[in-house]
């Protein structure tokens, strides 16, 4: 990663007039560095898009400064901002009558003006970032006819060919499936890769920890930076699932629903992958899960393999109860629960 691209300092975000004109957020002091993929992560309402709204000059901050490359932003002109940050707001491209290519030409009028025409560099980066994101075959179709997804992706394109150092998306991957979710991720994942900074809000939890460089994690009492690992290490990530019933658990990695009953379990034998799989169907039922002997375990499960088949056996014994899949198995033990 290069230098601080984007420095917060002392930020306080929120609203002096309207509906919203008692809310503020605490004040905020982070960096952003080129090549940085962030997430800004919270509940909902606690301001994520007013803070990226704020970043990126859409609505006023209440106190505080934010420099880009070392100059103030209320300092810089407009059409220079616009050659400096993209802003991708969280609903999907809409534009009636218009095609992709129309659409994403659109990027490159803070660089000349609405009323010049696009010479042949600009076409050229324009072609490129619709290709960049997969879209060759579309130049010619209506933002209208696309899917959410495919609208999302155009929307990402629009943001290369802007070609800024610095890229905001709010929400990018909201109304997405798991495959575009994805998708859209390991395409900002690319362009942090080439040396832009990227900053996004997301809900979207397990997708962004697998692949940002830093959490900006919302919290009621202001905001914690960083690494993915260092938030989960940190306890604030549960933090986040306070009066839910939710939790990160930390042996297992994954956010998990809390249970009352507290029951162990013993997984002994099999590979690696079949013994996380049958954990987590596990945790899910309410057992706390271990991989070693134990006296007071509530269950034993013996699992086999052999020529590519699998068996779970229950108990001790080979005479006990077998099974062939996971969910034979956790259908046999609610029965004997109830």
């Amino acid at each position: 990663m290069s230098g601080i691209v984007v420095d917060i300092k002392g930020l306080v975000s929120g609203y002096r007039n309207g509906s919203a004109s008692g809310y503020r957020y605490p004040t905020f002091n982070a960096v952003a560095l080129g090549g940085e993929l962030i997430a800004l992560v919270g509940r909902n309402g606690v301001g994520k898009s007013t803070l990226l709204r704020t970043l990126a000059r859409l609505q006023p901050a209440l106190s505080g400064k934010i420099f880009v490359k070392g100059v103030e932003t209320h300092q810089i002109p407009i059409a220079e901002f616009a050659q400096l940050v993209s802003f991708i707001p969280s609903e999907p491209a809409h534009a009636s009558h218009t095609t992709v290519y129309e659409f994403v030409s659109m990027a490159r009028y803070p660089y000349h003006g609405w009323f010049e025409a696009l010479n042949e560099d600009d076409h050229r980066i324009v072609q490129a970032a619709i290709d960049a994101v997969g879209m060759q075959s579309f130049y010619h179709r209506f933002i209208d006819n696309l899917s959410d997804g495919e609208r999302q992706r155009v929307m990402i394109a629009f943001a290369i060919a802007q070609d800024t150092p610095i890229i905001m998306m709010d929400e990018p991957t909201a109304f997405l499936d798991l495959p575009n979710k994805f998708e859209v991720m390991r395409l900002l994942r690319e362009q942090a890769q080439m040396g832009k900074t990227i900053i996004i809000s997301t809900h979207d939890l397990q997708t962004a920890f697998g692949l940002v460089d830093t959490i900006w994690l919302m919290l009621p009492d202001g905001i914690r930076v960083g690494a993915p690992e260092d938030i989960v290490l940190s306890g604030n990530l549960n933090r986040l699932m306070d009066d839910t019933p939710v939790f990160f658990d930390l042996k297992s990695g994954q956010f998990v629903y809390k249970h009352q009953t507290k029951r162990l379990a013993c997984i002994l034998g099999g590979s690696a992958n079949i013994k996380k799989w049958t954990s987590h169907a596990l945790r899910r039922m309410g057992y706390e899960v271990e991989f070693a002997h134990l006296a007071d375990a509530s269950v034993y499960i013996q699992v086999q393999e052999h020529e590519g088949k699998v068996q779970w056996i229950l108990g001790r014994s080979e005479r006990n109860p077998t099974f062939d899949s996971i969910r034979n198995l956790c259908i046999y033990l609610k029965s004997i629960e109830l």
